[in-house]
């Protein structure tokens, strides 16, 4: 049976209340309170060995003063939350927790056998953002809690393949008292804590995780209950994460979604699964003759109605990215730098605007009960011949047929569990939920590229998936018509791909958007270009050879004085994190693993200071992270 709720030594449910956390939405309700001082058990029996709260009688500081005050949104390393008293008191919460006696002797944390406690972290090896990152850390972590953190680099395909998945082989444990079984085992979640990848690790930075601002019903993926889809360090959450998400899934509207998720944020800042740092801004530097791109979130969404100089069609926009794409099949990409070359070539059903409102391309979405949905497909849409004109035949089939097969294994195969798809006339059908989601397409599961189904349809009438997947129509987007702004002209493996002007391109048709959608695109050609070394991708900036490259933070104030580039920051839903293993071949310092207790990991976050990273190492270009939501999103909670 999956956990129900998260029990403490009394049997009483722990996780924090809803009227709690009304106030930190702008809603009337209870001021904000203090924690929860309830104790767990002493995690013999695979929970996290209780909430680690503070606050609360019995758990005083050694020298008789209060306990570190953490509060309902706790802001660990800023502040009172941060430093070398305040984590070590943490500390000493999780020692009483564990069962064996790992302890400070002098200046160093210690281990039952009286040595300092040595761990790894791990950080990407061609990022040297990630390498200041991990030594910073490693100093925080030596001087606040006497740890001695050895920095590894490591290539991020191989931490991912042997360190960060295991093979999937499902089991049972005993989580808070409940027994849950996982029966649908994930290389991102292969089973209990005793599952693991093939190499031991205890620390890493070589990872970020989407937080899903547009819609927070997606994080459902990361921590809905000890088995959800995504979990490699083995969290045990010890609030009742599946309640809430339940309730979640449930509401009917955007103050439902806030109030629910007020709940699971503040209860995550409290339990740090992850030790959350801060969350950064892509630095983009752009010609400074190029009008369009803008200091947000959905930065790129007009890029029809971009232009150099004056807007008329002309020139060529040309980006640089650092690595080659393994597919340009849309069915089967899952690379985002790929889905940026497609996408010059081939639009998907719809984006969001600079206000992350739902804005159409190929298809407007409805709905009155946030159940069933209706799409309501172009009629100005075609493919390249033979295939004529899109019809809403040609997304039901594709759903019907490949993403919700057996065989054909697609990028969006989980996107479509659970939904029906019925075609209700030549351009329009509708999806029905398996239960209501009102913020539907903000999960982007609904985003579909069109595909045409005489392409596809004698590989499905054969289950051949290497066939569908290896398509050179599907791999050099031969069937995209007026479905584009450029028109894809090759695919030069490992150097990138270059473009010409697609002068039937269905938006110049439509009603909405800007009015410069009506011309667009004004670039007579694009082109994307791979180059490895980052000064030569930076060179090409600044000599106009390229119109868009990344800026590392250590550029940033050179470039914005600089007449020949402008820097855009544009804010992105990816956080930097340092992911602490809580499986069996975490934690290789000693017996015991101190990462599954709550006190501890609160104790490493409160060691590592975010405005001192901040400032050192990202220049002041970050905004310190204490909920799981970007400070731009919506459904962020209130912080102060």
């Amino acid at each position: 049976m999956r956990q129900q709720h998260c029990r403490s030594g009394s049997d009483k449910e722990t996780y924090i209340g809803r009227r709690r956390w009304l106030s930190a939405l702008g809603v009337a309700g209870a001021a904000t309170l203090a924690g929860c001082s309830d104790r767990g058990g002493d995690g013999g029996d695979g929970s996290d060995g209780g909430d680690g709260r503070g606050g609360g009688a019995g758990n005083g500081r050694s020298d008789g003063t209060d306990t570190p005050e953490v509060g309902d949104f706790p802001q660990f390393g800023v502040d009172d939350l941060y430093g070398a008293e305040t984590a070590r008191d943490l500390a000493r919460q999780a020692f009483e927790r564990s069962e064996y006696d790992y302890a400070f002797d002098g200046g160093d944390l210690v281990t039952p056998e009286g040595e300092q406690v040595t761990l790894d972290i791990y950080y990407r090896a061609e990022r040297e953002l990630s390498r200041l990152t991990a030594e910073f850390i490693a100093r925080e972590l030596g001087s606040n809690l006497g740890i001695d953190v050895v920095v590894e680099a490591i290539d991020g395909a191989r931490f991912n393949n042997e360190y960060w998945t295991g093979d999937p082989e499902g089991g049972a444990d005993t989580v808070n008292g409940e027994e849950i079984e996982w029966t649908n085992p994930t290389p991102q979640n292969p089973g209990p804590r005793s599952v693991t990848g093939d190499e031991p690790w205890d620390m890493s930075i070589v990872f970020g995780l989407n937080t899903h601002p547009l819609n927070p019903l997606m994080n459902e993926l990361f921590f809905d209950g000890a088995n959800p889809f995504y979990n490699p360090v083995g969290y045990y959450p010890q609030f009742d994460a599946q309640g809430l998400f339940q309730e979640a899934r449930q509401a009917t509207s955007r103050d439902d979604l806030r109030e629910s998720f007020a709940e699971i944020f503040g209860n995550l800042a409290r339990e740090q699964p992850y030790i959350t740092l801060l969350f950064s801004d892509d630095l983009v530097g752009y010609n400074p003759d190029l009008e369009g791109p803008i200091e947000n979130f959905s930065n790129g969404w007009d890029l029809p109605a971009w232009y150099e100089g004056e807007p008329t069609v002309s020139g060529s926009y040309d980006t640089v990215t650092s690595a080659g794409f393994r597919t340009l099949n849309p069915l089967y990409n899952t690379e985002s730098h790929a889905g940026v070359a497609i996408g010059r070539a081939l639009d998907r059903g719809y984006t969001f605007d600079e206000s992350q409102e739902y804005f159409p391309l190929l298809y407007d979405m409805s709905t009155e009960d946030g159940e069933v949905w209706t799409f309501d497909v172009r009629e100005n849409l075609r493919f390249s011949e033979p295939y004529g004109q899109v019809t809403a035949e040609d997304f039901v089939y594709l759903v019907e047929e490949l993403h919700q097969s057996d065989w054909a294994n697609t990028a969006s195969s989980s996107d479509w569990d659970g939904v029906e798809v019925e075609q209700t006339g030549e351009f329009e059908f509708q999806a029905t939920l398996e239960s209501p989601n009102p913020l539907w397409p903000r999960t982007y599961d609904p985003l579909l590229y069109p595909i045409p189904r005489d392409l596809v349809e004698p590989y499905v009438e054969e289950e051949d998936a290497s066939g569908l997947e290896q398509d050179e129509g599907l791999l050099e987007l031969g069937f995209t018509g007026n479905l584009g702004a450029f028109e894809l002209e090759a695919w030069n493996r490992g150097s990138g791909t270059e473009y010409v002007r697609n002068d039937e391109y269905y938006l110049r048709d439509i009603d909405e958007g800007p009015d410069l959608f009506s011309e667009g695109p004004l670039f007579e050609a694009a082109s994307i270009s791979v180059v490895e070394e980052r000064e030569s991708r930076l060179r090409a900036l600044e000599t106009g050879e390229t119109d868009s490259a990344a800026i590392p933070p250590e550029r940033y104030e050179s470039y914005s004085d600089s007449d020949n580039v402008t820097v855009r920051r544009v804010p992105t839903p990816y956080n930097t994190i340092l992911s602490v293993n809580q499986r069996s071949n975490g934690w290789n310092a000693g017996p015991g693993n101190l990462f599954r207790l709550v006190p501890f990991r609160q104790a490493l976050a409160a060691a590592i200071g975010k405005r001192e990273l901040i400032d050192g190492v990202y220049h002041g270009l970050a905004e310190p992270q204490f909920t799981w939501q970007p400070r731009w999103s919506e459904f962020s909670p209130a912080d102060d």
